[in-house]
């Protein structure tokens, strides 16, 4: 009888630590999820319809992050990516997320992006962007956004070598 008692005690919390487990993995994969797309959206863009870009950009930000983002858009990225005929998509290649601590995580998303326009065609290889996400009513929303390749991705195109070695570093807290 105790061995029976044992062993559905031992079922029980089983169960218990496997939900536990599935909603951590969940969490995470949303917040890689929601990561990687938000940094696609963030550099891809076509001249032709540059508004676009910007409301899919500020759809999946905070209000305060929507609020920059709209503010720079006005002061002339908007025109600049008319101006120069600029179309721009990018491809994430990985994805990095921390703990969920308070409703909030920092992710990394390593993308190459390719660009053309009136300079001519460009590829940057591994740039790395750190992505401050806010959990809102169930949604990850992005409320700061931080280059952290510091001009250093390897890339090709008009004026650079097609030197693809070049490899950044970082950690997260």
């Amino acid at each position: 009888m105790a061995a029976v008692a044992a062993a559905v005690v031992f079922a029980a919390v089983a169960a218990v630590l496997a939900v536990l487990l599935a909603s951590e993995d969940d969490t995470s994969e949303d917040l890689r999820t929601a990561a990687g797309q938000f940094a696609e959206v963030l550099v891809t863009y076509d001249h032709t319809d540059p508004d676009l870009h910007r409301e899919a950009v500020v759809e999946r930000t905070t209000a305060s992050f929507a609020s920059e983002y709209e503010s720079a858009f006005e002061q002339g990225l908007g025109q600049l990516i008319t101006d120069l005929e600029a179309s721009s998509r990018g491809f994430v290649k990985d994805v990095f997320v921390t703990d969920v601590q308070q409703g909030q995580a920092l992710a990394i998303v390593v993308l190459d992006v390719e660009s053309d326009g009136s300079a001519g065609p460009r590829r940057l290889f591994d740039v790395y962007v750190r992505l401050t996400m806010i959990e809102v009513e169930g949604a990850w929303l992005i409320d700061d956004v931080t280059d952290l390749s510091f001009g250093a991705g390897s890339g090709t195109g008009p004026d650079v070598t097609s030197d693809t070695t070049a490899s950044t570093s970082t950690s997260v807290p």
